[in-house]
């Protein structure tokens, strides 16, 4: 009969979670997790049934910590917050985003950001600027703003997260999304018109 094991399902993704923060994904083996906690790899495989499974509750467990990255309150701003925090987790957390967006990966399905826009409509209300705003582009203008600004906070999270930017405050980020928030809001106005037409 075998033996229940004193270790946690939890305890050995915690343990995991903390290997990939340190040492990225590569680290991240049944003998590292073992030696982690302090125990043999008999609990770890007793626990958790393979690699793919282990990737799922990890890469939910990293995009959880990115949540709360993107959900601080850093401005009064609610998607500058979700392009700030999602370039700060980047640079403060380098493995775990290379963990979600270089190693493992998903598909990005160009429907999904486009859907960002619904995201939008749900953070401000009706009467608010940013809504009227946004509504003076037409629908095309809307989607093609939400996604380009996706596409470029990703490309700075990359960068910083690299390095190859060198050290950047978060004075600079903000500055730098502001920015670009700004020349793509602007952008879609003189690409799509006023957007009288929709009405």
């Amino acid at each position: 009969m075998n033996q229940p094991s004193v270790y946690s399902y939890s305890q050995i993704i915690d343990a995991a979670f903390d290997l990939i923060r340190e040492k990225g994904w590569m680290g991240v083996t049944t003998r590292a997790i073992a030696n982690k906690i302090g125990c043999s790899t008999m609990p770890i495989y007793s626990h958790v049934n393979s690699v793919d499974e282990l990737e799922k509750a990890l890469r939910q467990k990293a995009r959880e910590l990115l949540k709360e990255f993107q959900q601080h309150r850093y401005t009064e701003h609610v998607l500058l917050n979700l392009a700030f925090g999602y370039v700060v987790f980047a640079r403060d957390e380098k493995n775990l985003f290379r963990f979600l967006y270089m190693e493992k990966p998903d598909q990005v399905d160009l429907e999904d950001v486009a859907g960002m826009k619904d995201k939008f409509y749900r953070e401000f209300s009706e009467n608010s600027e940013e809504v009227k705003a946004f509504w003076e582009l037409k629908s095309s203008g809307q989607e093609a703003l939400v996604q380009y600004t996706w596409i470029f906070t990703h490309g700075l999270a990359m960068l910083v997260n690299s390095g190859a930017l060198g050290s950047y405050s978060d004075e600079k980020i903000l500055q730098l999304l502001m920015n670009a928030g700004e020349a793509f809001y602007l952008w879609g106005i003189q690409k799509e018109g006023n957007g009288n037409e929709n009405k």
